[in-house]
Parts: C-alpha cells; structure tokens; sequence
C-alpha cells in the first residue's frame, strides 16, 4: 500500500484490527511545553538577574572572575534558549497535530510529520533500538510485549550508594542510561530512522518493542510461507517424474505390441 492510502485508511475508523495507529498526544505534547516555558523563564530570568548582579564588577577582577562568572551565564543562556527552541518546535508540532501520526501495518511502517513521511516496509527495517526507558508496569492495549511482573529495578537498583543514610532514606535509583530514542535501520539506506525520542505518540518502551514484534511477526511468516511453497514443488516433482515414466511405459508397450 502507498504512504497515502495507508494514512487515509488509518484515519478513516475503519482500520484492520491489527493495525497499530498512534495518533499524536496533545495533552503529552502541552505537558512539555509546559515544562519547556519553566526552563525558559527560569533560565532567561536567572540569566538576566547574574548578569545585572555581576556586571561589570565580576568583569574587572581579573581573569579568573571573569570565566567563572561567564561559564555560569553560558549555562543559563544555553537553558533560556535551548527550552524556548523546544517550546518553539512543540508548539508547531501541536498545530499540526492532525498531521502527525504512527501507523505500523502487518507488512509496513508509516509515519506523518507535518509535509515529511517516512514509509518502510517490514522486510527493510533491521536493529529496532530502544534506549532511555523502561517497560512500563502496565501494558496498553495495542502493545506486543510482556508487562513487567516485578517491581521495575533491577537488584543493583536497591544497593547502598555512596551517599550512605541520605541514599537509604530518599531511595535513589538508578536511571536508564542514554536518552529517549526508539529508532532502527532502513537496510535499503542503512541510514537511521528515529521513530520517536519522546512519549508523544506512545510510551516508547512500548512502541519499541511493538514495533520489534511486527517486523518478527513479517519475517516468521515469509518464512513459513517460503518453506510451504518448496514443499509444495519437492511434492510435485515426483508426481511428474512418474508421470513422465508412465508414458515411456506405454510407449514400450505399444512398440512390443506391434
């Protein structure tokens, strides 16, 4: 199926049941915009307030006053800027929410971003990653993974840190290391393909591994179809073959008759 009709029938409501569609969530993309505003305004603010609070004193004490107080107003700077881009980027991105959408289909993956699309068929994606996340306790309805039966740590997660009293009483844990990516390879590019690096269409644990399961699910069944139809030939063959002695047979006979 092209990219379009794809879309269409994903959008439509009458979408195959074992189509997976993930529209985009609005209510996930405001709550990170939410928290982009915060990190705009604190680091903005507080970018401003040191400033005005240490110009131009901190700037006439010498050299090392002066890469202190810059290396503190770089960070606050990057922080004021870097989460008004992401509120920025958001912000169009919940615009056109109604052009954002994740389909995976039994033979391809479809994605809407906007004008961009991105369509791979199953027997193309290789290395599906998933990073930064864990299996969520519960399991949404359209996920294809196991749930976690115990509590989400590992034992590691429940050693004594270095901390020592401060670590037991405020139970620090471990996080999942690297950040939030589900992505694979496109083997007829062997370039990248980021499915998503946030929640905003899914959990990303359980698009991952959905995502996984479809392609599995593709191969095993190319499989078992590839093995029936050989089985199929090696079962004709010596049908033929006896049918071709059958009429060598005869042709015997009816020479020895004559």
């Amino acid at each position: 199926m092209e990219a379009a009709e794809i879309l269409s029938t994903a959008r439509s409501g009458s979408a195959p049941s074992n189509w997976v569609i993930l529209p985009l969530r609005r209510n996930q993309v405001a709550l990170a915009m939410a928290g982009w505003v915060l990190g705009t305004v604190m680091g903005l603010g507080l970018f401003i307030a040191l400033f005005l609070a240490t110009w131009p004193d901190n700037f006439e004490r010498g050299t090392v006053g002066i890469i202190i107080t810059s290396f503190f107003l770089a960070i606050l700077a990057f922080t004021g800027v870097g989460s008004l881009w992401a509120l920025l980027v958001d912000g169009l991105r919940l615009l056109r929410a109604d052009q954002s959408i994740i389909v995976i289909t039994p033979d391809t993956y479809c994605k809407q971003d906007g004008n961009k699309i991105t369509l791979v068929p199953l027997e193309e994606i290789g290395y599906v990653t998933t990073t930064g996340v864990r299996s969520p306790n519960k399991q949404s309805s359209w996920a294809m993974h196991r749930p976690a039966s115990a509590p989400n740590y590992d034992p590691e997660d429940r050693q004594v840190s270095a901390t020592g009293v401060v670590g037991r009483f405020f139970g620090f844990r471990r996080k999942p290391h690297g950040p939030i990516s589900v992505a694979f390879v496109d083997m007829r590019t062997n370039k990248k393909v980021v499915v998503t690096s946030d929640h905003s269409y899914a959990h990303p644990y359980e698009l991952g591994e959905t995502l996984s399961w479809y392609v599995e699910a593709y191969r095993r069944n190319t499989e078992r179809a590839e093995s029936k139809g050989s089985e199929a030939l090696n079962s004709q063959e010596p049908r033929g073959a006896s049918v071709e002695d059958a009429g060598r047979a005869g042709q015997q006979a009816g020479r020895s008759s004559q």
